[in-house]
Order: structure tokens, then C-alpha cells, then sequence
């Protein structure tokens, strides 16, 4: 595959791409509406508090909001799949768009990672990852800033029954160290933005001539230029569904 980018698409237009990105949150609505999230709990509201609370108030405040929501049956799925992303994107939009520095962002995300941490509990059941589950690595290149979306996929990832792991911001040595000797049955890399394109490519490529192995490719960029990514990136499957990597790895 040709890994020079410009080759794929011209830079011309706003954001250098010449589209303009959805947001976060208007994807979440198309899968509420689609059924893949559930409806009745649905609260931009709470969103918009959460978002809030994140960057105004201790950690334990947060915590505690988000407890009494549950204890009004918030569902746990929708903090996990539908609003937790929604907030990481409008965090990540806030530092592109300069409304928030770097630093500000960088604790927010860690506020909602400690945030998601204490609930992981309640998202994922100890049945979820059984002895004999299909071991995926799912990783950020070097340089990467945008790790959240690792996080969040792999415990969906574990949700479904698959042994999950992160690699965020490992050397190419290491990472191949990792496959070596992790037995793994699917590689996931994630993109954060159009300049980690050839980076990925390069990388992938390498990852199949040495392991044989099937790579999947998810991200802020792919979410926002589905279309665009099957064009420019070398991979095998596209932000797939739990379903899809059991088809593709003929698994239960």
C-alpha cells in the first residue's frame, strides 16, 4: 500500500481535510435511535453536569453525583458507551477549539478515567472474561494523545467476553515484544487524528509480515471520516462490532 497520505485525499478545506467532523454526541443519538443504546436514559442534562462537575469539583463530588443518578436508574451501559465518550470528545474539542488549555484537559480526562475506574465494577460482571476468551491488543502509537478511547473500547471489549488489553504509547520493539509472546487472536489500533495516518500504516504493515495477524482500526478519526479511512488505512476492519470480530475470529 502507498503510506504517503497525500496520495489518498487533498488538504484543502477547514481542519486541512475539507470536512467537517461530527460530533461525538450526534453519533450517540444516531445509535439511540437506532436502539444500540437505551433511550429512557438519555439526559443531555446529566451529561452537560458530569462534563461540568469534571472540571469544577473534587473527584468524590463527581463520584457521588453519578451514584445518586444510578440510584434513579441511570443506566450503566449509557454512562459507559454514551456518555463518557460524548464527554472525552467535547474535553477534546475544548482544547482544539482553545477554550481550555492542555493542562486543564489532560486533568479533566484523568478525572473521568479515576471517574470510570470506580465504576467498572458495576459495567463489568466477573463472568465477562472467561479462561478461554479471545485475547485482543488494542494500542496507541508514540505520540499519540488520544488514549481515552482505548480505555473505554477495551472494557467494552471485556463487556463481550474478550480478553482485552491496552499497549498506549509503547516503542515499535516493545509492542512486537508483546506479540511475541501475548498470543494474541486481533490487533486494534487507534487514531486520533490524520497526521498518525502513515505512522499507522507503517506499523501495521510490519504487524502483518511478522505476525499474521487480522488489524482493526478505530479512533476519533475514523469515527469522524469512516468514509476517508477505507481509503487511507491499511487495515482489515473498521471500529468492528462485538459481533464482527466473533464472525471474524469464529468464536461464541
Amino acid at each position: 500500500m502507498n503510506n504517503d497520505i497525500h496520495s489518498r485525499f487533498d488538504y484543502s478545506g477547514r481542519g486541512g481535510l475539507g470536512i467537517h467532523p461530527e460530533s461525538l454526541a450526534k453519533i450517540a443519538l444516531s445509535e439511540i435511535a437506532n436502539e444500540s443504546l437505551d433511550q429512557r436514559f438519555y439526559n443531555a442534562n446529566l451529561t452537560s453536569s458530569i462534563f461540568n462537575s469534571l472540571l469544577t469539583d473534587e473527584l468524590e463530588y463527581t463520584i457521588k453525583l453519578i451514584r445518586k443518578e444510578l440510584d434513579n436508574e441511570l443506566a450503566i451501559p449509557f454512562f459507559f458507551e454514551g456518555a463518557a465518550p460524548i464527554i472525552a470528545e467535547k474535553l477534546g474539542d475544548s482544547w482544539k477549539e482553545d477554550t481550555m488549555t492542555f493542562s486543564e484537559v489532560t486533568i479533566a480526562v484523568s478525572k473521568l478515567r479515576l471517574l470510570c475506574q470506580e465504576l467498572e465494577s458495576l459495567y463489568l460482571k466477573p463472568e465477562n472474561t472467561p479462561k478461554s476468551a479471545s485475547k485482543i491488543l488494542l494500542f496507541t502509537l508514540e505520540g499519540e494523545n488520544h488514549t481515552f478511547g482505548s480505555y473505554l473500547a477495551a472494557l467494552k471489549l471485556k463487556k463481550e467476553n474478550f480478553d482485552a488489553h491496552i499497549a498506549i504509547g509503547y516503542s515499535e520493539s516493545d509492542l512486537f515484544k508483546l506479540l511475541e509472546f501475548g498470543d494474541f487472536q486481533l490487533v486494534g489500533v487507534s487514531i486520533g487524528s490524520e497526521t498518525m495516518v502513515n505512522q499507522s500504516n507503517l506499523i501495521t504493515d510490519r504487524i502483518r509480515k511478522n505476525f499474521a495477524l487480522p488489524i482493526a482500526a478505530g479512533g476519533s478519526f475514523v469515527t469522524h471520516h469512516k468514509a476517508l479511512s477505507r481509503t487511507c488505512l491499511d487495515v482489515d476492519l473498521f471500529q468492528p462490532s462485538p459481533k464482527e470480530i466473533k464472525n471474524l475470529l469464529k468464536v461464541n
